[in-house]
């Protein structure tokens, strides 16, 4: 009965998952002609000149959001169908995966921070359950970590929510009056720097990989990490006035950017890898908003979201078909054994590292080139340049070492046909990933901009990179480099934030607690307390036991040469 109910309900949420796609492809192309903002306002609360209000808004923006996270999230959740089939909770993960969907929708709908609240909060709770959803120490570990660094950015919201208290309104979209302006500017990139993973709030990102290969298809593309981008896209007006919080902003994504290129190219876990291509275009996206550019990082966003989520869904049917396998060094010629997921992947791989015409070109591009053209230090061109062609160096080696590779494997692949619902999911987001850079490039007028950058300048810049890519491995040639071991080491643990994140706030706590231990609890307190009483009674009872025993042992001496007295002076009488 509970297995006939059980594919019930399963048939039901694949139909619903269906619709989903349909309705996400219907609001992404409905809007591209929406011209206008409607706006829903409903009272909740009102107390003298102080009002709670339930607003939704729907633009152009949202709209698009909102279709992109449906697409996302049916093309994911008929991948789950096949993907978690054999898992005892089924219906438990596909009920947390359409409450994080919902609170990523509410919280792109809302304009009221006080009621977004319910949508930033609730991706921070369901994440948690998500992360920590197969129940060992590992995956109990990045829930805490991941939830906890969230927790920063829940309290700079709710510092943001007693400062615009000021006004009576919480409507933040397009407010420009703000008298705290610099501060809250301040708060609102702090808060969008926890929620997206930007140094130095880096660390739980790559730790969030212990969920199943679902839930992060949907916490790396277009939920979890891109609410605090969208946060900050939608109270762009509080941060425009304030050149301060956009430079902190910019310097920490050149600094994510670079250092999560740099950890992927070292990195030889399949999933770690993609994770940090997500903070590394995170980066890109945030380095964009810096430039005060906030729809064409928007743009960003949304062809990023669409071929992440195929590129994770493809690589979780080739984990899944080496038995759990994710190490780099020991998948190889996968092409020959899942040619479906290999031409999706490839897709997905082409679309990130912004091969010409693939949508991820299209926004990738158009952000190098607007930046050419700001007039900022020559330094950040570098650094930046840097920062976007390890992408192509790293999708690169993931690409050769898993499709075409001749790595030793580890384990024997369990079959070779793709599933008829994996084929599906594949096909709902591969449209989006190939085709949504030049829908939106040529209908979203909000990301028209018109570039001038010399052919030759642009072509030089382009292959700095290559020229110190060139060199290192020139003079790696040369010499021995004894220092090499500790770089990579550096390099691996994310420039120590994965210290700094964890057991940088632990254990200077924990060892004041072992040293107050040993000196209270294991030292003179407990000389004092149950030890010291222990021991004096111990010594007493000792003590008590051998004067017991010397005066048994003196009235019984006493008692015989009373009786040898006695017995002496009778025998005298007698006598």
């Amino acid at each position: 009965m509970y297995r006939f109910l059980l594919c019930g309900l399963s048939s039901a949420m694949n139909k619903l998952f269906f619709v989903s796609v349909g309705v996400g492809y219907l609001c992404l192309f409905s809007s591209l002609w929406l011209n206008k903002t409607i706006l829903m306002d409903f009272c909740l609360v009102s107390l003298n000149c102080l009002s709670v209000n339930f607003c939704l808004m729907f633009d152009e923006v949202s709209l698009m959001f909102v279709g992109a996270v449906l697409v996302i999230s049916g093309s994911v959740g008929i991948y789950s169908s096949w993907y978690m089939d054999d898992e005892k909770f089924f219906l438990r993960f596909m009920f947390l995966i359409l409450l994080f969907v919902g609170s990523m929708v509410s919280l792109i709908l809302i304009p009221n921070l006080i009621c977004l609240m319910l949508g930033w909060d609730g991706l921070g709770l369901v994440s948690f359950l998500l992360v920590c959803y197969y129940q060992n120490n590992k995956s109990l570990s990045a829930a805490m970590v991941t939830a906890i660094t969230n927790r920063v950015g829940d309290v700079l919201i709710l510092v943001c929510v007693g400062m615009l208290s000021v006004y009576g309104d919480w409507v933040f979209y397009k407010r420009y009056d703000f008298c705290f302006s610099l501060f809250m500017s301040v708060m609102f990139v702090v808060a969008g720097m926890t929620k997206s993973a930007q140094i130095p709030f880096s660390a739980w990102l790559p730790a969030a990989m212990a969920a199943p290969t679902p839930v992060s298809s949907l916490v790396h593309s277009s939920t979890l990490v891109t609410a605090g981008v969208y946060l900050l896209i939608r109270g762009f007006w509080v941060l425009e006035p304030n050149s301060q919080s956009l430079d902190l902003l910019k310097i920490a994504s050149l600094l994510t950017l670079l250092m999560a290129g740099m950890v992927a190219l070292m990195e030889v876990d399949f999933k770690k890898v993609i994770a940090l291509s997500t903070l590394s275009q995170l980066g890109v996206m945030m380095f964009c908003l810096s430039m005060k550019l906030p729809y064409v990082a928007f743009f960003h966003l949304i062809t990023h979201a669409t071929f992440k989520a195929l590129l994770f869904v493809s690589a979780g049917c080739v984990i899944h078909s080496n038995s759990g396998n994710q190490d780099l060094r020991s998948l190889s010629k996968c092409w020959e054994e899942l040619p479906v997921s290999m031409s999706f992947l490839s897709v997905a791989s082409f679309s990130l590292a912004g091969v010409p015409f693939m949508s991820g070109f299209f926004s990738k591009d158009l952000i190098i080139e607007l930046s050419l053209m700001s007039c900022d230090n020559f330094v950040i061109y570098v650094l930046m340049m840097v920062g976007v062609s390890f992408t192509s160096w790293y999708m690169l080696r993931v690409f050769m070492s898993v499709a075409v590779g001749n790595n030793k494997k580890a384990v024997i692949s369990s079959w070779s046909k793709e599933s008829s619902s994996v084929v599906v999911s594949y096909v709902c987001l591969f449209f989006c990933a190939v085709f949504s850079g030049w829908v939106i490039s040529s209908k979203f007028k909000l990301v028209f901009f018109s570039t001038f950058i010399d052919t030759w300048l642009f072509l030089t810049i382009c292959f700095i990179p290559l020229y110190g890519v060139f060199l290192f491995l020139f003079m790696v040639s040369l010499h021995p480099l004894p220092w090499l071991p500790r770089v990579s080491k550096f390099i691996i643990s994310m420039w120590n934030f994965k210290l700094l994140s964890s057991q940088f706030l632990i254990m200077p706590g924990m060892l004041n607690c072992y040293k107050i231990s040993r000196c209270m609890d294991q030292g003179w307190l407990e000389m004092v307390g149950p030890q010291g009483v222990y021991s004096v009674l111990s010594k007493s009872s000792q003590k008590n036991q051998l004067i017991q025993s010397w005066y048994f042992l003196f009235l019984l001496g006493s008692l015989l040469l009373c009786l040898s007295v006695s017995v002496m002076i009778v025998l005298f009488f007698l006598s």
